[in-house]
């Protein structure tokens, strides 16, 4: 009877002096299922800390019943306290909620040149002294149309719909990340694109990554914007799949 709980006693305190010493602990950040850098991993108990790397992945020393504090810019704070079950792992996994990005709702407004004609020239009449002066045969053809719209006039008028404007300034470089805060509201993501609240800001940062998308801002076209920012949702939803 002595020798049993002898042993026991024995056990509970090997168990416990494993639980109390430190180990390095491997983990991994994420968020949706994409991994996050650059996340600050802290023991808040031993006072040390780390930062994820380009896969999202950390190593850092700990014990059971320490807490670890996950934090980074864009991301709520997220603490846990660790338990034996976090070291029996391969490692464990720390998802982070992202914090919605406000947008400033906008009124998109179409504007419109007009474009005035000028009134064609009229062709003066022949006098009648003109008439008297030089007749002419009626009835044979001289190549001149008597009477006949003013086709210099006419040219102008329509050299005027092609011209461009050379008051015009030539377009400032446009940040893209600018110009889809200023021009989209978040119910175009939510509602539109059906993206859940969290999914935007990693949606745009998927955006912004693209080369061709600095050069969409910079056409100042917000269907351009749109149809771009629909078409990379689709490459979003695929690579989430």
């Amino acid at each position: 009877m002595k020798t049993t709980s002898f042993i026991a006693v024995f056990l509970f305190v090997f168990q416990l002096g494993l639980c109390q010493s430190e180990k390095l602990l491997h983990g991994k950040v994420s968020t949706d299922g994409f991994p996050i850098a650059g996340i600050d991993v802290i023991n808040q108990t031993n006072s040390t800390l780390t930062v994820t790397d380009a896969s999202g992945k950390f190593s850092i020393s700990a014990k059971v019943g320490d807490v670890l504090i996950f934090a980074g810019k864009n991301y709520t704070t997220r603490r846990i306290f660790l338990k034996q079950k976090d070291f029996e792992k391969a490692g464990m996994e720390a998802a982070l909620n992202q914090e919605a990005i406000q947008l400033v709702e906008v009124e998109i407004t179409k504007e419109t040149d007009d474009v005035k004609l000028d009134a064609p020239t009229a062709v003066p009449l022949r006098s009648v002294d003109n008439i008297l002066n030089s007749p002419t045969n009626t009835m044979v053809y001289n190549g001149a149309i008597n009477h006949g719209l003013n086709f210099v006039a006419i040219g102008k008028m329509i050299g005027k719909l092609f011209k461009g404007n050379k008051d015009d300034k030539a377009v400032a470089n446009v940040d893209i990340k600018e110009y889809v805060s200023d021009n989209f509201n978040k119910d175009f993501f939510l509602k539109t694109l059906k993206l859940k609240e969290e999914e935007i800001g990693i949606f745009l940062e998927f955006c912004y990554a693209d080369p061709k998308a600095t050069t969409i801002a910079n056409t100042n076209n917000v269907l351009e914007v749109t149809d771009f920012l629909i078409s990379k949702k689709e490459d979003f939803r695929k690579l989430k799949n």
